[in-house]
């Protein structure tokens, strides 16, 4: 099964766990229906909606020698207002330390 293949953690996806919404990275045969039952499998959630973004290969450089980027894709997937995933919490609670040390 393991179309998820972990979850794809930067500053935006971050501030979206606010609002329920969580970024994967999965696999390039998996759909809507085997991320929807794997997350169910993994983290005893039911999404509301599951998103799917392929995002293209791109060419870079890096120290003047070119090289491709890999093509990813990724889910994206919104949960209801009472349900989260362990393990996120903590991105939000460090987030909120960091605001109140500032204010």
């Amino acid at each position: 099964m393991n179309r998820v293949i972990q979850p794809y953690l930067t500053e935006k996806s971050a501030a979206a766990i606010d609002k329920g919404l969580y970024v994967f990275l999965i696999e390039k045969d998996a759909n809507k229906t085997t991320v929807t039952k794997e997350l169910h499998q993994l983290y005893a959630v039911t999404p509301l909606s599951v998103r799917i973004v392929n995002l293209p290969a791109k060419k870079v450089n890096f120290k003047r020698r070119p090289g491709v980027r890999a093509q990813i894709r990724k889910a994206y997937v919104q949960l209801p207002p009472k349900q989260k995933i362990p393990g996120f919490e903590s991105l939000t609670e460090k987030d909120d330390k960091k605001k109140e040390k500032n204010t």
